[in-house]
């Protein structure tokens, strides 16, 4: 678990320290007795009321004169305002990390000033692009392809916000580096926050910590989350905080808690002490600061976004109710407790590599979850930049393409749409006509002599002549809908799991075959999806009209003519 105190470690980074607040505000503080943290929050000179302002424990708020004091442990190293509603907090040349924290620099009883600015932002309408498991790693060219890929697709979907004059900020769920490469490619999370400035990323990008933003060459003890966390925090100081953007309450939280345990008989990676395993956990420190900074937001129709790495909620089968909670009962129970109050709640989550939304309102017999929706989104980075290696599509696990979420917030209205990497935003979805898939895997030596390898996986051979179609729906939720008509006439469509041979072929038939990794195991089992649609036609040759309708109302349509080809780049 995290530690409680601040330790020397902490204090060598403090020393350190990049990109993180460093203004001194020419406006008079006096520290109170016994505060050990005191400073100014001001805007072009003036003094701010009412801003809070924390150490990760306690929060406190500015006076009249924009001073505020705390009486501080400092057990974890920083400070931290919340930046307050019609704001935004500065950045320096090409970094892009909002300064809206400092890194403590004296000792635990000693008094210490720290001052922060923040600028007037018309942002009661904003966008955020939310984005998640980007693992650069600098292998397999990830960070050229980031760079010249991914930052050129946001810049081009983001352009026609800009235009309105409507302010645009990311949100990252974490997993920013990968831990096991961190000594053997010699780039780690602090070298992922100069990426974003180099790659002249272009909006503030507000991070959270994933498991494998942590350091891996941390021995296992009671510390180890917080001792892993050391290099994260130098880069992007607390690990859970919150800001106001408009009229919205944004909440970042760690809920992975790191416990790099001995892996016997195993040499996973230069420096690499351990497991690198994990449990999703929300540290009781977090839960009692939760508790707290909720208690701020006094109108209980604000809506909360709360961001965190893994995956909170989810369906049983990741298709429909019951709903599981992935922490443990007892933290869930007192966690939802925290947000039963407030109307409208949604979390952002990654770690899955793969596009999932999951009403709390699906489950009746969870009625304390019913104001929540979680936005599970796909990676950046694909199967970890894998199959754009193999020379492949940018295409994450199940068959998603990589990718990031844009949501649209127009005072208390949120809406939503998946925006894929290698597409435009009007793009949703894929068909495959599985004669030619099935063509393909009876012709193709290579899904032969995979499928030779690991018979388990699905064999779509086995369809010749079926005639049928399958539409997969990349962000698939319970309450869109899909239309699919054939010569005028309307088809029924039924969903049921299936795998994604685009993703068979880009990932699992390339790794396998060109790493000759035929023996490995972790290719046996199926990766079915359950955002795929199934429709039998009368002819293999004639034209389908497929429309999908979002729970907004939009509508996104293809032509799709067949045959169509299956080949690794079809779109």
């Amino acid at each position: 678990m995290k530690r409680l105190f601040l330790s020397i470690l902490t204090l060598t980074i403090a020393a350190t320290a990049i990109a993180q607040s460093t203004f001194t505000s020419t406006l008079a503080a006096k520290a109170a007795k016994g505060a050990t943290i005191y400073g100014v929050v001001e805007c072009d000179g003036t003094p701010l009321e009412g801003v809070a302002v924390s150490d990760g424990y306690n929060i406190v708020k500015t006076d009249k004169k924009g001073v505020y004091n705390l009486v501080s442990e400092k057990k974890n190293g920083t400070v931290f305002i919340t930046i307050p509603s019609g704001y935004e907090a500065y950045t320096e040349g090409d970094d892009v990390v909002p300064q809206f924290w400092a890194h403590l620099t004296a000792e635990p009883t000693a008094t210490e000033r720290h001052d922060f600015r923040v600028r007037r932002a018309d942002n009661d309408n904003h966008v955020i692009v939310a984005v998640t498991d980007i693992h650069l790693a600098n292998l397999f060219n990830d960070v050229s392809i980031f760079t010249n890929s991914f930052v050129p697709s946001v810049k081009s979907e983001i352009e026609q916000y800009r235009k309105q004059g409507i302010p645009v900020y990311t949100i990252c769920m974490g997993d920013s580096s990968f831990d096991i490469y961190w000594y053997d490619y010699l780039y780690d999370i602090g070298d992922f926050r100069r990426t974003l400035a180099e790659a002249n990323y272009p909006t503030q990008f507000f991070n959270t910590m994933g498991n494998h933003d942590n350091d891996g060459a941390t021995p296992c003890d009671e510390n180890t989350d917080w001792n892993a966390s050391a290099k994260y925090r130098k880069a992007f100081g607390p690990t859970y905080y919150s800001v106001n953007i408009g009229k919205v309450h944004y909440i970042m939280l760690d809920n992975q808690v790191y416990l790099n345990e001995p892996l016997p008989n195993a040499k996973p990676g230069k420096n690499i002490v351990g497991a690198r395993n994990r449990v999703t956990s929300i540290t009781r420190a977090q839960l009692d600061w939760l508790a707290k900074d909720l208690a701020t937001v006094t109108d209980k129709n604000t809506p909360i976004v709360l961001a965190a790495h893994a995956p909170i909620f989810r369906y049983e089968d990741y298709m429909d109710a019951p709903i599981k909670c992935n922490l443990p009962e007892e933290q869930r129970n007192e966690f939802v407790a925290l947000l039963k109050e407030f109307s409208t709640v949604h979390i952002l989550s990654g770690h899955t590599h793969r596009n999932r939304c999951c009403y709390g309102r699906d489950d009746a017999a969870q009625p304390d979850i019913a104001n929540i929706t979680e936005h599970t989104v796909s990676a950046v980075s694909g199967t970890r930049w894998h199959t754009t290696a193999f020379g492949g599509p940018q295409i994450a696990v199940t068959g998603d393409p990589a990718g990031c979420k844009i949501f649209k917030i127009a005072d208390n209205d949120i809406s939503w749409y998946f925006k894929a990497t290698e597409f435009d935003a009007d793009t949703q979805f894929r068909c495959f006509d599985m004669n030619q898939v099935a063509q393909f895997y009876n012709t193709s030596g290579e899904m032969k002599v995979f499928l030779d390898h690991y018979p388990k996986r699905t064999n779509y051979g086995k369809k010749a002549g079926s005639n049928d179609v399958m539409i997969h729906v990349w962000d698939w939720a319970n309450d869109w809908k899909i239309k699919v008509t054939e010569d005028g006439k309307e088809l029924d469509v039924t969903r049921k799991k299936a795998e994604n041979p685009q993703y068979v072929l880009a990932y699992e038939v390339a790794k396998r075959l060109w790493t000759f990794d035929l023996k490995s195991s972790s290719s046996k089992k199926k990766t079915r999806h359950p955002h795929m649609f199934h429709v039998t036609t009368s002819s293999p040759n004639s034209t389908l009209e497929v429309t999908v309708t979002d729970c907004f109302g939009n509508e996104y349509h293809q032509t799709m003519e067949r045959p169509k080809p299956f080949h690794l780049h079809m779109k």
